[in-house]
């Protein structure tokens, strides 16, 4: 039987501020306030830095732009997956809202069709916590640290890149997929 090993959507297997970035531009620049925002100068983990103008970011991740701009986070995070997958029973947990999850579940199938197991947390408040998953002995990816203070994993592991939300994780880290690949296969 393979080990589990969970990892997370969002900022982990997609660019998820690319994206979002990518549709507030979209949608919002006809706004005579409008400035494009630019990922690479995200600092707040709701964007508001550079997306001032969307007041719930629930119509962000909800429009279906969304996920037609999203792509994976790494040039190797496809392959690097799909060689975990014969290694590992690879499981998606991620949070959001019903129809966020909706569109996750079907970008999974679609760009990523050999992982088979999903945990998708419908949480309207969007709290970063992941408690609710049973993570027994298992790996744990993700780019939060709240979700991974709030796992039993065994082994849990912070991804990406030092933000001002994830800068006080004093466990283990990973910046990329390189880097995962390195440590797991």
């Amino acid at each position: 039987m393979k080990r589990k090993f969970f990892i997370d959507f969002d900022n982990t297997i997609i660019d998820t501020t690319n994206a979002f970035c990518a549709v507030y531009n979209e949608l919002y620049c006809d706004h005579p306030n409008f400035k494009t925002a630019e990922p690479d100068q995200v600092k707040v983990y709701n964007f508001s830095d550079e997306c001032p103008l969307v007041t719930n970011v629930e119509e962000i991740f909800t429009h279906p732009l969304f996920f037609q701009f999203a792509e994976f986070i790494n040039h190797n995070t496809y392959e690097t997956l799909e060689k975990l997958n014969n290694k590992y029973q690879l499981i998606v947990c991620s949070i959001g809202w019903p129809k966020n999850l909706a569109y996750k579940a079907r970008w999974l199938e679609e760009k990523l069709p050999f992982i088979k197991d999903y945990v998708l947390i419908s949480n309207p408040t969007c709290k970063m916590n992941k408690s609710i998953v049973n993570m027994e002995g298992a790996i744990f990816l993700d780019d939060i640290p709240s979700n991974l203070y709030s796992s039993n994993a065994e082994r849990k592991i912070l991804f990406g890149k030092r933000y001002i939300w994830n800068k006080e994780w004093d466990g283990e880290w990973v910046r990329s997929w390189s880097e995962v690949e390195g440590r797991f296969l």
